[in-house]
């Protein structure tokens, strides 16, 4: 147990606060809510290709739209045996209908560590975990343009975000992806329509805001994805 928590800490943890401190020590004028801007920027950046994988994949149900519409008409009293043709078209054509969840799973465990290190980033005793090359500021202060204290909830952050997220799912649902999906797919982006950004707005409440910043940042740069890649597509 000792080993995977060492290897968490030294994978995600310890990476990430430094990137905090980094990009917070950068800043002409240290605002710890621009260095959460930057190092959310950072993140989205490097799992582009997760997410780029996550799109075609979504693309490739639309695809098989037809052929699934067939099966479902060719089974459609036989629920069991319709999930399993359905799987193994899947199989075929090298499409999952979990590809749109599997985005949001790689990203809990950033999202875990981010959590700790909102939380105790902003204790000086923290700054020890500074690699030897990031600037050590001595203190972190929390408050963003004067106003916002990240270290404390912020229920009006919250809205914003959790209307962020909700819009950037209903971007990214389109129905033709939901036709090209299993009851569970659909289930799934039902929870990610309305259940997550309620979810959202409760931890707006009781966690650091510096968290919902991060949630906020992250999708208003999914949606901005979303658009570039609906006008591409056009």
């Amino acid at each position: 147990m000792s080993f995977i928590f060492s290897l968490y800490n030294e994978l995600l943890f310890r990476p990430l606060f430094n990137g905090l401190i980094f990009f917070y020590t950068a800043l002409p004028i240290q605002d710890i809510g621009f260095a959460i801007i930057l190092l959310t920027v950072f993140i989205r950046l490097l799992v582009s290709p997760l997410f780029w994988k996550a799109r075609v994949a979504q693309q490739k149900l639309t695809a098989l739209q037809p052929e699934i519409k067939k099966l479902q008409e060719r089974y459609k009293k036989d629920k069991e045996g319709q999930g399993r043709a359905m799987m193994e078209l899947y199989r075929e054509r090298g499409a999952s209908p979990f590809s749109g969840c599997f985005i949001m799973l790689v990203q809990f465990p950033v999202l875990i560590a981010l959590f700790q290190v909102f939380y105790r980033g902003f204790d000086p005793d923290g700054l020890s975990l500074l690699y030897t090359f990031i600037q050590n500021p001595g203190t972190i202060n929390p408050i963003s343009l004067g106003l916002l204290d990240l270290s404390k909830g912020n229920i009006f952050l919250g809205v914003v975000a959790a209307l962020a997220q909700f819009y950037q799912t209903k971007l990214s649902i389109s129905p033709d992806t939901q036709a090209g999906q299993n009851e569970f797919g659909r289930m799934m982006n039902w929870q990610m329509l309305y259940v997550f950004p309620l979810f959202i707005l409760i931890w707006s409440y009781t966690f650091p805001s510096a968290l919902v910043l991060y949630w906020t940042v992250l999708s208003i740069l999914g949606i901005l994805q979303e658009i570039i890649m609906k006008r591409i597509k056009k």
